[in-house]
């Protein structure tokens, strides 16, 4: 299955844990059950809570770029990334300029594209709203579409006066 999609946040915990009931007070002999996923040590009064685990704010890292998160991030088989190493390990890339998607894309052609990079054939503008007409495995947008048929049209009219030309000749020599 993809990984998610969803954007996530780590979030703050750090009033909560004041008040938790599992804070060691003075003179109690009970370990603090409050570990950090990293490295497993008290997060003591400062956490983060993301990927249903406590984290300490600088141990809550992406998983390509290994920086702390610290705003948004995507999961992937259980790890965290950064919104930039997951567009860059698992979004497609755009086959006009082969940059990562990150925002907007088109599915045309069997492939992804920007709006921007998904153009004519012919004139090289962008097609409005990913709207095309295939030509020769080809798009175009309305007017150069009929300006190509046009041209394939007269093409094989001229490739037909050319067979009917020989085989008249062809007769004409027989």
């Amino acid at each position: 299955p993809p990984p998610s999609t969803r954007l996530s946040s780590p979030r703050p915990v750090r009033h909560l844990l004041s008040s938790h009931p599992t804070m060691p007070q003075p003179g109690d002999n009970n370990s603090d059950r409050r570990l950090c996923a990293l490295c497993n040590s008290s997060v003591g009064d400062e956490a983060v809570v993301a990927i249903n685990r406590l984290w300490h704010p600088d141990h809550f890292c992406c998983k390509g770029c290994k920086r702390p998160i610290k705003q948004t991030y995507q999961t992937a088989d259980n790890f965290a990334y950064c919104v930039v190493c997951f567009a860059a390990k698992f979004n497609p890339k755009c086959a006009g300029c082969n940059d990562t998607l990150v925002d907007t894309c088109l599915l045309a052609l069997d492939r992804h594209w920007h709006p921007r990079c998904f153009t004519c054939s012919t004139c090289a503008r962008p097609l409005p709203n990913g709207e095309y007409y295939l030509v020769d495995g080809k798009p175009y947008d309305l007017d150069c579409h009929w300006g190509k048929r046009l041209e394939k049209r007269e093409a094989i009219d001229r490739g037909q006066a050319v067979a009917n030309a020989k085989i008249r000749s062809d007769a004409a020599s027989a």
